[in-house]
């Protein structure tokens, strides 16, 4: 087995990933709710060619299915009280008390679970890469919200 190229730690990249979601807010995409920030996907949707869901079009919109790839609390009535749909995912979150947070302008939070994999890929590997993998557990909603928050 080979050793890898690189290793990475979320940690390290949490300035890049306050400045990506930054840019994600100045391109209209995001939006606050209660200090968390949210990834708008029927804005997105409306985009000249662009549409949420690329990989499952068939899970948009099903709670279901966003259910089980966000867990049970990203369907919970307080978690989408704070959303404009369903669908939108955050790409930083509020800090609770207790949990793990760094310093942000939209105050203390921690990076959501897309936005993650979307800066650390594009900080090692540029704007564009020709292969991404993953669990195929993670196509819908992991994927497509990291293909969505990176085009």
């Amino acid at each position: 087995v080979l050793q890898p190229d690189a290793v990475t730690r979320v940690t390290e990249y949490i300035p890049e990933i306050i400045t990506y979601v930054e840019k994600i807010i100045e391109n209209g995409l995001a939006y606050e709710s209660n200090g968390s920030i949210y990834f708008d996907t029927m804005k997105f949707d409306q985009m000249p060619n662009h549409f949420y869901g690329k990989l499952v079009p068939e899970a948009f919109g099903d709670l279901k299915k966003l259910q089980e790839g966000e867990g049970e609390l990203s369907v919970s009535s307080e978690r989408l009280s704070e959303k404009k749909s369903p669908s939108d995912f955050a790409v930083w979150k509020a800090s609770k008390p207790g949990e793990p947070s760094w310093d942000s302008p939209w105050g203390k939070g921690r990076p959501g679970w897309h936005i993650e994999c979307s800066v650390m890929a594009s900080a090692l590997l540029g704007e564009s890469m020709d292969i991404h993998t993953g669990g195929y557990d993670l196509k819908f909603p992991h994927h497509d919200n990291e293909l969505a928050q990176s085009e």
